[in-house]
């Protein structure tokens, strides 16, 4: 099986970058924009980084999670899209069966928080 990164380590990295652009806001003294976000800006840092479906499921998952419905429509059915997309492949697949059990509950409550599971 090839190596995956954990749904803990992604969330990790995600909150990580999520982090470092707020703190950046502060130190440089911006003022927000319109449209601008720090789960669009730990989203893109992240989301050419990941091969495996099911990582990159988590990472859908984890962005809105994270956007907690303050994200527009139109960027909230771009995941939800994807989210189902990815759902469709990795249920022919035995993806999440191989997933340690305390992992999957927790994808598996995030994707019902959203109501997508």
């Amino acid at each position: 099986m090839e190596e995956r990164v954990t749904y803990g380590e992604i969330r990790a990295w995600f909150l990580g970058s999520y982090y470092s652009y707020c703190r950046a806001k502060l130190s440089h003294q911006s003022s927000w924009v319109e449209g601008e976000s720090e789960v669009g800006y730990a989203y893109s840092e992240l989301e050419n980084s990941f091969d495996l479906p099911i990582e990159k499921l988590m990472l859908e998952v984890l962005t809105l999670i994270l956007s907690a419905g303050r994200s527009s429509e139109k960027i909230q059915k771009y995941h939800v899209d994807a989210i189902s997309g990815l759902l469709k492949d990795i249920e022919h697949s035995s993806i999440l069966e191989e997933l340690p059990s305390d992992e999957l509950a927790e994808l598996i409550d995030d994707l019902r928080v959203l109501g997508l599971y």
